[in-house]
Formats: structure tokens, sequence, C-alpha cells
């Protein structure tokens, strides 16, 4: 089973290959552009939201959609099914293609930081929370791409929803900025958005604060109920 995992994810990185110039550009110059517009005209004690904010930013669409739409092509395609036919769990083969997805944009995570400290000049004070808030929030925006290219059939209809909801979720809540800023009545509001909690957990990790581990706690049940929800849809296809 182990064996067949690891061929699994090995193919899924060989098929990223064909978008790499599509990568490198998403992975340098995009955030490069999204940290020179906000960061300058953000105030300093603002700052470490931009970085922390481009990362969710990051994670929402190059998680969320990029899983939800692989999953959608591989079954629109029938490679989905045929692989299942071959004996390889449909469980099995759907992690892979989340996994492999959410492991590519660590790669971006380093390149962000990099230009975070050097233009922002914003640090990172406690690196053991900063891995664990993005390991959660990766596997938590997988399991959320994974939801919505299994819960939907309509391949064109998950290309849609999947960038509709990965722009919501980035620019309708507290993201590039702390959730006191908006106003009480809906400040509530945000709680219901996982990417709130993905960008505060960052932002604590960055100021090295113990209080981004209560934020990836959270990050975490919403990753487990998407869990249970794939489950469910596996189980009645």
């Amino acid at each position: 089973m182990v064996t067949e995992f690891l061929n699994l994810l090995g193919m899924q990185f060989k098929m990223i290959k064909a978008y790499l110039p599509v990568f490198v550009f998403f992975s340098v110059m995009f955030p490069l552009g999204v940290m020179l517009v906000f960061g300058y005209v953000a105030v300093s004690s603002l700052t470490p939201y931009i970085v922390s904010g481009t990362i969710t930013f990051y994670i929402s669409i190059g998680v969320l959609t990029s899983v939800a739409q692989s999953i959608a092509f591989e079954r629109s395609k029938g490679r989905f099914s045929l692989m299942v036919s071959t004996g390889i769990p449909k469980e099995l083969y759907a992690i892979s293609i989340a996994l492999s997805n959410g492991i590519s944009t660590l790669i971006v995570v380093p390149v962000i930081l990099i230009l975070g400290h050097y233009l922002l000049h914003v640090e990172v004070r406690s690196v053991p929370l900063l891995v664990v808030s993005l390991l959660s929030s990766i596997f938590m925006g997988s399991m959320l791409g994974m939801t919505l290219g299994l819960g939907i059939r309509n391949i064109y209809a998950v290309n849609q929803y999947s960038s509709i909801i990965s722009f919501v979720l980035s620019f309708f809540a507290p993201v590039y900025f702390p959730p006191t800023l908006i106003p009480l009545p809906y400040r509530f509001l945000t709680l219901i958005e996982p990417t709130t909690y993905v960008s505060q957990a960052l932002y604590y990790s960055f100021i090295g604060s113990p209080e981004s581990l209560v934020w990836t706690l959270g990050i975490l049940v919403f990753g487990a109920f998407f869990v249970l929800l794939n489950r469910y849809v596996l189980a009645n296809e």
C-alpha cells in the first residue's frame, strides 16, 4: 500500500512539471507584486499580516483550487475510474492528488518569507509554530479542494466554484488585516471562514506567540470536517 501511494505521488509530481512556466511566474513575480502593492501602503505594525495574508492566498489558490480542478479533470477524463479499476483504492488516489498539489505549494512559501524579510522586514520568530500552522493549513486546504472536486460532478462547475470560493476566502475574510478591524457584529462571521484561522495562525507564528496553536486547532477542526465529508461522498459514489 505504501509503495502504491508513493508511486501515485510520483506520477502526480511528473504531471505538475507541465505547468512549470506558470508555476515559476506565480511563485516569484506574483507574490513580489502583491507584497509591493499591499506592503508599502500598510502601517508597519500590519506588515506581518501582508506576509501571512499572501501565504494564505497561495494556500487558497494554490491548494484549494488546484486540488479541486485536478480531481475534477481526472474524473472527467476517466483516469480516476481507470486507476480505481486497477485495484487502487479511490480514497488513496484522491489523497495522492490532494497531497501532491498541497506539497508543491510549500515551495512557494520560502520565496514569500524571503521577500517579506527583505521588502517588509518581517521576521519569523518561531519556526516550529510556522511549520505546524503551514502543514495544518495545507492539509485543510487540500481536503476542502478534495470536497469540491469529488462533490461536484461537472468539471466546468468545479473550475468556476473553486475559483470563486478561493478568492472569496482570500479577500472577504480578515486575511491581510486583523479581525479586530471588522465591526463587532460582523466579526463573528469571520469565524466560519477557514482562511481566518490560517492567516491568524501564521501571523502569531511570525511574532512567536503560542496563540498560533489555538488558531491551528481551529484549522484542524475544519480539516477533520472536510475529511469526514469526503469519506461520505466517496462512500456514496
